[in-house]
């Protein structure tokens, strides 16, 4: 009898070791050559594409390699503005061997207006001799924020006046307000349908307010047409808007997942805040996103801003922009002229040697 008890003691604790350890994050993925992780997408099973919202580079990645295997510079493709070079990819969807970008469509953080940050592109992905491939695909688009304010199926969401194009009636104090981190437009989540056809556009800010319980809710605006304007260059057919209740949070990044059958988004605040939350949604839109669990605060600033999919495994991988954290330097010559901090310190997005920035993964259990 004593031995009964004492197996079923021992496989209690195993289960619940196991439960503990299904349940708490593993950030034990550090990956070099960049820092601000912001969007990406799968490449197979084993392999991904992430974009740096302080650069225009595409980087390919194993997800067992800490360095990049190749790379590739969209500076030319975009028609970057070489003062203002800077895109800020914000999101990425995959559609056969078609990636979607989305910059975020805002001001900078001072509320100024940069025309690089309004473009909506495509790349196609082929594997040639085990090498990836990425080649540019049609014109990037750079009014689809234009023709989204405009559009009839966007009107009461009044996009217009947290944009406001018409840059030149702007005072100072107004402008400062139009930043991201404020009151401004900041698009993040990029996520197509299961047939590919649409696409759906997250925002980060601004969110709803519902007149009856003043919540503010997440905005999701369906892209019908995206093949025709990436492509034909044809203006782009906006859907009736969805509105989520995220607990007050805006759109970091979402992406289907055809092994779950269902959308996975995470979620967080529109200014600079530890606190994110994974969520579940069916993809009816009479349903609300479910949550899955919340990304614990004390995280070692763990900040969430690209969500992979891994279509056989079922696997979600989120990644991390580390540009903000601070790191210990020997030397002034290991930072950006410029940008070193108090006590021989610089930011992660800083670092003169490009090799020393990193960004982290962690594996999310579903």
């Amino acid at each position: 009898m004593k031995s009964i008890i004492n197996i079923l003691f021992f496989l209690l604790i195993n289960l619940t070791c196991c439960a503990a350890y299904a349940d708490a994050p593993r950030t034990n993925l550090v990956y070099y050559g960049t820092s601000d992780a912001s969007a990406a997408a799968a490449l197979g099973e084993d392999m991904f594409v992430v974009a740096d919202d302080e650069n225009n580079v595409l980087r390919i990645y194993k997800t067992n390699i800490s360095r990049p295997i190749s790379s590739f510079d969209l500076t030319s493709f975009i028609v970057a503005d070489p003062n203002y070079p800077e895109a800020d990819i914000e999101g990425a969807t995959m559609v056969g061997d078609r990636i979607y970008w989305i910059t975020s469509h805002g001001r900078n953080k001072d509320g100024k207006m940069r025309q690089n940050r309004y473009r909506f592109f495509a790349t196609s992905v082929k594997m040639v001799n085990d090498n990836v491939i990425l080649t540019p695909v049609g014109i990037p688009c750079s009014t689809l924020i234009h023709e989204m304010v405009k559009s009839a199926t966007t009107q009461h969401l009044q996009l217009d006046s947290v944009t406001r194009l018409d840059e030149k009636k702007l005072n100072k104090k107004e402008r400062e307000r139009l930043a991201p981190k404020k009151e401004g437009l900041n698009i993040e989540g990029l996520c197509a349908t299961p047939d590919g056809k649409t696409l759906y556009i997250g925002f980060r800010n601004p969110r709803f307010t519902d007149r009856v319980t003043s919540q503010k809710r997440a905005i999701i605006v369906p892209l019908h047409n995206p093949q025709q304007v990436i492509e034909k260059g044809k203006s782009p057919i906006f859907g009736s808007p969805i509105l989520w209740n995220l607990d007050g949070l805006g759109i970091r990044s979402m992406e289907y997942s055809r092994f779950h059958k269902s959308y996975f988004i995470i979620a967080g605040q529109h200014k600079e805040a530890q606190d994110f939350a994974l969520y579940r949604w069916s993809g009816e839109k009479e349903k609300q996103p479910i949550l899955v669990k919340k990304f614990p605060a004390d995280q070692n600033n763990f900040t969430p801003e690209a969500l992979i999919v891994f279509e056989k495994s079922g696997r979600l991988l989120a990644l991390s922009d580390d540009g903000s954290i601070v790191i210990d330097i020997s030397d002034a010559s290991d930072c950006l002229k410029g940008k070193m901090i108090e006590n021989g310190k610089c930011l992660n997005k800083h670092l003169s040697d490009q090799n020393k920035k990193y960004f982290r993964g962690m594996w999310l259990d579903i």
